[in-house]
């Protein structure tokens, strides 16, 4: 992906748009102005005004021109540095085919540009197509209790909290969550939430006695979360890492949100299932960096679109060697003081250990049906670039498929593809993170705070329901 900077417009728009700001009419050669009616406005519609209009979470309306020219030169700025749209996959076709892509290519940019340029002129009035808003279509809403978190301290969460809340499924059958959407009561300091389906009845991830939890081998999740909740009687939840707490078994994660993510349909007609017997555990990790943040009370709501069936099982997986390094006698970590340093890892299909809905392995007659729907990236602030490359099958030799060229924090979101991998239980995967560790004196840790780091790919799979 490549940067643009001032007027260094490309070949590809040399048809498109002239200098001056002037464009090139559609079937005659001759130029005209580029104005905010005629070019803008197509413009936007498609890439910019889901989040800039009325009650979006865009700072400014673009839909209205005054206002669109008022923050001419910012659109400019922002979308030559590639920060806006908020899509940060590659996205020319060179590493992955992507659903709903809001990038601009270099002809789009260069229109903007010359837009600005010739003094971000209205143009003949006509009509803005406001895109609807997205929204789920049958959504429960799942309401988090009251929280004011406090930082937990230590190396690995200085400034963080990492909190979990249990709530009922509160469905009266298996139903299928088919997609959701995160709404945090304190975005400023809500940094990540995970959804995840837990059987309270089934074996806790415990392979022998928990003299901290004061548990047997053998334990069942609905007790190790019954201890849990215990250490911190005075507030609802307990503290947690990783995922839903030390011992306990979480059979899948339907849901995995971070800023700018946005609403999620399941793609391949698929939904994660989700039985009467269920808990939902929700893990909010909350960011507290800044002093000023301190104190806030938080009631984030998670909505979940449900359905009674679904022709394909959706499955997750959520590897990340770096942090999983922290249970090794020595845990992986970055070096510091280099502008560049890379951690790569591979992972093959029977090694994600994936499930059915009952919490059985998948065995490799379904793993041959199985398709990778989508990836998302996750580092934290010293993140530049992520790759990941997928060998289908030992014959094929390895292909991009996803590649963040600028990695941006502060937008995360779940790619989906147009098309499917076709996978069997063999496929490879190859996951490659790329830091910035040049103001660090010490080694990296890899952690669940803020100020540590990850190399986290949250995959999504489906497999034919049966």
């Amino acid at each position: 992906m490549r940067k643009l900077g001032g007027l260094a417009l490309v070949a590809s728009c040399a048809t498109a748009c002239a200098d001056n700001g002037k464009s090139a009419d559609a079937g005659t050669g001759t130029p005209s102005e580029v104005t905010y009616w005629q070019d803008m406005v197509p413009l936007f519609e498609k890439h910019c005004l889901q989040c800039h209009q009325e009650g979006g979470i865009g700072h400014g309306r673009f839909d209205v021109y005054a206002e669109a020219k008022e923050h001419a030169a910012l659109i400019r700025h922002y979308t030559t540095a590639r920060e806006m749209p908020p899509w940060d996959a590659t996205s020319d076709g060179s590493c992955g085919d992507f659903r709903g892509s809001l990038a601009l290519d270099d002809a789009q940019l260069a229109l903007i540009d010359a837009w600005v340029e010739g003094g971000a002129k209205e143009g003949t009035p006509g009509r803005v197509n406001l895109p609807a808003p997205d929204r789920l279509q049958n959504a429960s809403d799942y309401a988090l209790p009251s929280y004011a978190p406090v930082e937990q301290g230590g190396v690995l969460a200085e400034h963080d909290d990492y909190h979990c809340f249990l709530l009922d499924a509160n469905v009266d059958a298996e139903r299928f969550i088919t997609g959701y959407d995160i709404v945090p009561g304190e975005p400023e300091i809500v940094h990540h939430v995970l959804v995840m389906v837990v059987d309270p009845d089934a074996p806790a991830d415990l392979d022998e006695a928990s003299e901290d939890l004061m548990l047997p081998a053998g334990a069942t999740n609905a007790e190790v979360m019954a201890a849990l909740d215990a250490e911190s009687p005075d507030e609802p939840g307990w503290p947690c890492w990783g995922q839903a707490g030390e011992g306990v078994f979480v059979r899948s994660t339907p849901a995995v949100w971070a800023p700018g993510q946005g609403v999620v349909h399941f793609p391949g007609d698929s939904g994660a299932s989700l039985r009467p017997t269920d808990k939902l555990v929700v893990q909010v990790h909350y960011n507290l960096h800044d002093p000023e943040l301190h104190g806030k009370t938080d009631e984030t709501h998670v909505l979940l679109d449900i359905a009674d069936h679904v022709p394909n099982l959706a499955l997750f997986a959520v590897p990340d060697a770096l942090l999983e390094s922290l249970f090794d006698d020595e845990p992986d970590t970055l070096e510091p003081g280099k502008e560049s340093v890379l951690y790569s890892f591979k992972r093959t299909v029977k090694e994600l250990d994936l499930e059915d809905s009952t919490g059985n392995a998948l065995a490799a007659s379904r793993l041959a049906e199985l398709k990778l729907w989508g990836v998302m990236p996750h580092m934290h602030e010293r993140g530049r670039k992520f790759q990941m490359r997928v060998q289908s099958d030992a014959a094929s030799d390895p292909a991009c498929a996803v590649d963040v060229q600028s990695w941006d924090f502060h937008w995360q979101r779940m790619y989906f593809y147009e098309k499917p991998w076709e996978l069997n239980a063999d496929s490879q995967f190859e996951i490659t993170c790329d830091y910035d560790t040049s103001s660090e004196q010490a080694p990296v840790t890899p952690g669940w705070g803020t100020n540590n780091e990850m190399c986290l790919a949250t995959m999504f799979f489906t497999v034919p329901e049966r």
